[in-house]
């Protein structure tokens, strides 16, 4: 026997946005995939430009320097070459052609100077740069190169050596040549020109290759986009185009969603149907005994009774079927949270306890000793509306003396934990052809007719929460029914009710 009782207060809160609110929020500014593309494509080939510049900046310097530096070694040896060590000292017989191969650019100068081992100029100009190559070990077979600022220019010098032998000592004699950088820089220059135009022209194609592969890969977007444009308000077949591989989850997404939204639509229209349908017949059948009380006498005054029961009926017919409206709103929503489902009973039994004004029905109630093992991840309100019909169904259909015990306990849904809810009575039960039948909306198989919704709104609520729903039949007597949920529900369960 249930005997605990408690008041039962519940509280909803909503926001809602008002129309002005609305108003001032300005929508999100639509941006251009395309765009997005060509930029990303444009700075793409300005790095890469940027990066090949520079490579080529550095190959034309190494280039003119390289080529340069070969006539200066040349030049260096070729006067190398003609000087001897005499009897009387050192022969310097200067070749003209040395230099003048430097001097081939009437805009260039050339310097130079043969020097001794201890930085003597023997001949030439005296005052030219030595960059330090005296403190070191004087250069023989390899020259060294350097650059350095003479006569308000930047020169390009070479120093280069040989070892001349006597019957004394032998004697280190040293040329150093300068030249100024005007027909190397002009190499340079010329190499960086030559090499940028074909670049540049390389990458105006690419760009253009990027823009004309951009619109062909929007081409079968633009497709898909004429196909929306051009469908009527209630096709929500799915898009039958073939999209490319990066936007095809979005088409399955889109055409998943238009699924749902078509069996949602076709589940609104079912529904609106069959409600206008029992609300008609109900008005009907009221406004009939209501014309009937006017007559006056037993017939008037069983027409005024028949007119209440009818009237009492098609109240409790409206109830419910908001209620499963607004079970089947809350399952396309997936409100989910955790729910335990013992505080769940115990508050629902106590509220049914409290209406109960006759007091002859006797309620009991048997919880797991552990509330944690009988939580599970659902609706709270469907599921309390769906029990709540349970019990209303077991009350209005058992006797007066009626026994009315709800259950939780562990169970088991294909495999997977869950939880069951059972709520047995001892009325006169349903026929077994009648049970798989009593679930479905407005059918009714009890004396006088119920609104047949009851059974449909525990299924419905059962069937959003990946579940299920059976009825059998209780000992010694009366029917059993049961809601099997699972303690998780897979993903997107509701959604796909």
């Amino acid at each position: 026997m249930f005997g605990t009782r408690s008041r039962v207060r519940t509280a909803e809160s909503g926001v809602a946005a008002s129309p002005g609110l609305l108003a001032a929020v300005s929508p999100r500014r639509a941006y251009s995939l395309r765009r997005r593309l060509i930029v990303a494509s444009m700075a793409a080939f300005a790095v890469l430009i940027a990066f090949l510049s520079v490579g080529l900046w550095t190959y034309a310097r190494s280039a003119a320097n390289e080529t340069y530096d070969l006539l200066l070694r040349g030049a260096a040896i070729a006067i190398l070459e003609r000087v001897t060590l005499t009897p009387e000292g050192i022969d310097i017989d200067l070749p003209p052609s040395a230099l003048e191969i430097l001097a081939l650019d009437q805009e260039d100068r050339v310097f130079y100077r043969i020097v001794d081992a201890a930085g003597t100029t023997l001949t030439g100009t005296a005052d030219l740069p030595t960059d330090g190559f005296f403190e070191r070990p004087l250069p023989l077979q390899d020259p060294i190169f350097f650059d350095s600022t003479y006569s308000g220019e930047t020169l390009r010098f070479v120093v280069n050596g040989r070892t001349l032998l006597s019957a004394d000592r032998p004697q280190w004699i040293g040329v150093q040549i300068g030249h100024t950088r005007v027909a190397r820089d002009a190499m340079e220059r010329d190499l960086i020109v030559k090499g940028l135009v074909p670049l540049a022209a390389l990458s105006i194609a690419g760009i253009a290759m990027a823009w004309a592969g951009i619109g062909f890969a929007m081409r079968p977007l633009a497709g898909i986009e004429r196909d929306i444009r051009a469908r009527h308000s209630n096709d929500l077949q799915p898009l039958d185009a073939v999209p490319p591989r990066e936007v095809e989850s979005l088409i399955t997404a889109i055409n998943g969603f238009m699924r749902r939204l078509d069996l949602s639509r076709g589940q609104a229209e079912s529904f609106i149907a069959d409600v206008a349908h029992q609300m008609r017949t109900s008005l009907a059948a009221l406004y009939g005994h209501l014309e009937n009380a006017g007559e006056g006498g037993e017939n008037g005054a069983a027409a005024v009774v028949r007119a209440r029961d009818q009237a009492r009926r098609t109240v409790r017919l409206t109830n419910q079927l908001l209620s499963h409206a607004m079970v089947i709103h809350r399952a396309d929503k997936e409100m989910f949270q955790p729910v335990e489902l013992p505080e769940l009973v115990r508050r629902l039994m106590e509220e049914i306890v409290r209406d109960d004004k006759a007091g002859t029905i006797d309620f009991a109630v048997e919880l797991p000793e552990d509330p944690a093992s009988a939580r599970v991840t659902g609706d709270p309100i469907a599921i309390r509306e769906a029990l709540r019909n349970l019990v209303d169904n077991a009350v209005r259909h058992g006797p007066p003396d009626n026994q009315i015990t709800l259950r939780v306990t562990a169970a088991s849904l294909d495999g997977r934990p869950g939880c069951a809810i059972a709520v047995d009575d001892r009325g006169p039960g349903i026929a077994d052809a009648d049970k798989p039948r009593v679930v479905e909306r407005f059918f009714s198989n009890g004396p006088g007719g119920g609104s047949g919704v009851g059974l449909a709104i525990v299924a419905a609520v059962a069937e959003s929460h990946k579940g299920r729903f059976q009825l059998s039949d209780a000992a010694p007597s009366g029917l059993r029914a049961t809601i099997i949920l699972p303690k998780t529900p897979p993903q997107n369960a509701g959604a796909e009710t």
